[in-house]
């Protein structure tokens, strides 16, 4: 059972009750974009998601945010009902790595790799366990690939 479906499923609910229209929004599509998650992976309920999962879907759901705002502010047009949107959606993910730490993450495992052989592919697949949805991926792989050609 998936801590992270259960606190957005309780937001959503505490939404209702306070009348919270945008955050009543917000939750009920994250839940509906869960939903197709579920049906992808054949499961019977949403709660059989694995938090792993969930963060995945909320951290596509905030890219997806990220591009539209991007063409909104392209067209100069108002994008703060959108951020709102990504900055509750950002509550429901780990607490985001900083550089240093990220830094220290990718060294321990380049140092690993290069022991190993310098397998960039094993590399990559030990830092997307690692790290998880705690950083970019794009940023830590660049990162990687630095530390490999030292």
């Amino acid at each position: 059972m998936s801590r992270l479906i259960d606190q957005i499923k309780k937001d959503r609910i505490t939404a209702m009750k306070s009348g919270d229209k945008e955050k009543l929004s917000t939750l009920r599509l994250l839940i509906s974009k869960l939903e197709k998650e579920k049906v992808a992976n054949k499961l019977t309920d949403i709660s059989e998601l694995s938090d792993t999962q969930a963060e995945r879907v909320v951290v596509k759901s905030i890219k997806e945010l990220d591009k539209e705002i991007e063409a909104y502010k392209n067209v100069n047009r108002d994008t703060l009902s959108q951020e709102a949107e990504k900055e509750l959606l950002s509550t429901y993910l780990p607490k985001p790595l900083t550089t240093d730490e990220l830094k220290v993450i990718v060294q321990e495992i380049a140092t690993k790799t290069a022991e190993s052989g310098n397998n960039i592919g094993l590399a990559m697949k030990e830092l997307k366990a690692t790290i998880g949805s705690r950083a970019d991926m794009g940023a830590a792989s660049k990162m990687l690939k630095e530390e490999l050609n030292k």
